[in-house]
């Protein structure tokens, strides 16, 4: 396993906390397909959904919220 990435987890953190990519990447200053892209990289790296993707709709899923 790879070292952990602090960037990936404080994404992760920002996400969660702001309810969606799209305010997370306002507040980071970053676009929604760099947040995106870089949450599904951490996802693949520790081998666990932290969301729940329904279309548009994101929301932790249960192993995310265990670790928020």
């Amino acid at each position: 396993m790879s070292p952990l990435n602090y960037n990936h987890l404080y994404y992760f953190y920002v996400v969660a906390t702001e309810g969606s990519i799209t305010k997370a990447s306002t507040r980071l200053n970053l676009t929604s397909q760099t947040i995106s892209g870089q949450i599904t990289s951490f996802e693949a790296q520790i081998g666990v959904n932290l969301f729940e993707r329904k279309g548009k709709k994101l929301s932790l899923s249960e192993m995310g919220g265990t670790h928020i």
